[in-house]
C-alpha cells in the first residue's frame, strides 16, 4: 500500500435499526462523517453527554461470545460486525452513534453494515492512510489457539476452524483482501453457536435477541437457520474470519500488510493477537525513528 493514498470517511449519514444479539435491547445506529486521524469512535446517544469510546485495543473490556468496549462507565457491546464492516469498505474515520449498549446484529452478519456504508459512499480526506506493518514474525499461542502473522506486501488470511463435532468438520479458508472479494465472500457470513449452548448463553444474560434471523444454530444432526440454508458451506469459518477482521480494526490502522495463519479462533484470542502486533509495529517504528534521527 502507498502511503500517499488519501484516509476516507462516509459522504453521508447511514441509519440502521435492529436488535443486539446479547442483550435483546432495541437499538438505532447512525453513521457518520468524521475528520482525518480521529479514526472509528462509538457515541452512546442514551447516556448523558454522549460518552464517546474509541475503537481501539486500550477500551477492550470484555471478550466472552463479543468484542465488548468500553471507557469510564460507558460501554457498547458487539462491535465486530461492525468494525469488520467499516475495514472491509476501506472506511478510516467514523463516528457510530448507537442508542443502546449494543448494535443491532441485524441478520448476524457484515453484509448489511458493509451494504449501507458503501451505498453512502466514502469521501477522501486530506491526510494519508496509516498502514500497520511489522518487522518479522509475529506469534501467538493459547492451548489450540495458534496465530502467526509475517510480513507481506498484501492482507492475507488463512483461517482453520476445528470443532469436535458431527456437523462440523475441519474447516480452513485463505482469503486475500480487497473490497469486491470481502462484500462476496467475508461479510455475508453468519454468526453461529452449538444448540447445546443455547440455554446455558440464555442463562449468562447472552443470546437474549438471538433467533434463527440472525444466527445459524448447529445442532446434533443438521443446521437449524433460514429456509435459504447456508450462504456457503464452509460460512461458519468464514465468519469467524469476519471476527478477526473486526477485531484487528482495533488497532486503530486500518491497512495491513502482512500474511496471517489463525487456527482456533476466538474473540479473547484475536485481541491478544492484535496486541503483539501494536507490539510489533511500535518496535518497527521506533526503528524507523533512530534510524531517520
Amino acid at each position: 500500500m502507498n502511503a500517499s493514498i488519501p484516509q476516507t470517511t462516509l459522504q453521508g449519514e447511514v441509519v440502521l435499526k435492529g436488535i443486539g444479539l446479547h442483550t435483546g435491547n432495541h437499538s438505532q445506529i447512525v453513521f457518520r462523517p468524521a475528520p482525518a486521524n480521529s479514526g472509528i469512535r462509538f457515541f452512546r446517544t442514551d447516556l448523558p453527554g454522549n460518552p464517546m469510546i474509541p475503537a481501539l485495543l486500550d477500551c477492550v473490556v470484555t471478550t466472552v461470545r463479543g468484542t465488548n468496549l468500553g471507557l469510564g462507565e460507558a460501554r457498547v457491546h458487539t462491535v465486530e460486525h461492525v468494525l469488520s464492516a467499516c475495514t472491509g469498505v476501506g472506511l478510516d474515520n467514523v463516528d457510530i452513534h448507537v442508542s443502546a449498549n449494543e448494535p443491532p446484529i441485524l441478520d448476524g452478519s457484515a453484509r448489511p453494515f458493509a451494504e449501507a456504508l458503501r451505498q453512502s459512499g466514502l469521501q477522501s480526506l486530506a491526510a494519508s492512510k496509516r498502514c500497520q506493518s511489522i518487522p518479522g514474525e509475529v506469534a501467538y499461542e493459547d492451548g489450540t489457539a495458534r496465530y502467526r502473522a509475517l510480513p507481506a506486501e498484501n492482507f492475507e488470511i488463512t483461517a482453520t476452524l476445528i470443532h469436535n463435532h458431527p456437523m462440523m468438520p475441519r474447516m480452513t479458508y485463505a482469503f486475500r483482501f480487497d473490497q469486491e472479494a470481502y462484500f462476496r465472500e467475508v461479510a455475508p457470513a453468519r454468526t453461529f453457536c452449538f444448540e447445546h449452548e443455547v440455554a446455558f448463553l440464555r442463562s449468562q444474560g447472552l443470546a437474549q435477541g438471538g433467533s434463527l434471523e440472525n444466527a445459524i444454530v448447529i445442532g446434533k444432526d443438521r443446521f437449524h437457520t433460514t429456509p435459504d440454508g447456508l450462504r456457503f458451506a464452509d460460512e461458519f469459518v468464514r465468519h469467524k474470519l469476519l471476527d478477526l477482521i473486526g477485531d484487528l480494526t482495533l488497532v486503530g490502522r486500518p491497512l495491513f500488510k502482512m500474511r496471517i495463519e489463525a487456527q482456533c479462533l476466538g474473540h479473547a484470542h484475536n485481541v491478544e493477537f492484535a496486541k503483539r502486533i501494536c507490539a510489533a509495529a511500535a518496535t518497527l517504528r521506533r526503528k524507523t525513528l533512530s534510524v531517520e534521527a
